[in-house]
């Protein structure tokens, strides 16, 4: 008997929708962050800019500057999507897959302000403090982020989407 039940709640668990699932275990401090939820639209060999440091502990959300991606800072206008990339500093001319689907959910650290319910639906800035690209919760002036869940215990991070109003370039194709 005891067998039947603990193999009818395991389906049963395993039936529960993604974000039912994620809500066990999932506050306070991350060792990494990145996709949580969504579906992936990698566009490949984009190459980097300039040195830029990546974390794990860090938001990846880039912009095309010039056919070269950006690590997304505070005052950044645009925003091209999420670098499929790992802890390192890349070197000026590195190839990286970039998603671009406009469903993927990302969890990233917040750097300021503080999550609260009300911001599910509201838009939100990026900044990078020490290293570490995050939400600036207390700004929303080039709004490239949407705010789809977040911490409530801790607040240590937000689950964010690209915002498709400023994703892409700022400038025509013409330029």
């Amino acid at each position: 008997m005891y067998k039947f039940f603990r193999k009818t709640l395991t389906v049963l668990f395993a039936k529960l929708p993604l974000s039912i699932q994620d809500n066990f275990g999932s506050a306070g401090n991350h060792l990494r962050y990145g996709k949580v939820k969504g579906h992936e639209l990698v566009i490949g060999n984009n190459i980097w800019a300039a040195s830029q440091v990546i974390a794990n502990q860090s938001g990846k959300f880039v912009y095309n500057n010039d056919g070269a991606l950006t690590l997304c800072v505070d005052g950044t206008a645009q925003i091209f999507g999420w670098a499929q990339e790992y802890a390192h500093t890349p070197t000026v001319g590195d190839i990286v897959g970039v998603n671009i689907a406009l469903d993927a959910v990302y969890r990233i650290p917040i750097i300021s302000g503080t999550y609260v319910v009300g911001m599910m639906g509201d838009v939100t800035d990026l900044e990078v403090s020490s290293s570490i690209q995050g939400a600036k919760l207390d700004a929303s002036g080039e709004n490239l982020v949407i705010i789809v869940g977040g911490d409530l215990v801790d607040n240590e991070w937000v689950d964010v989407k690209v915002n498709p109003v400023v994703q892409g370039a700022a400038v025509g194709s013409e330029a």
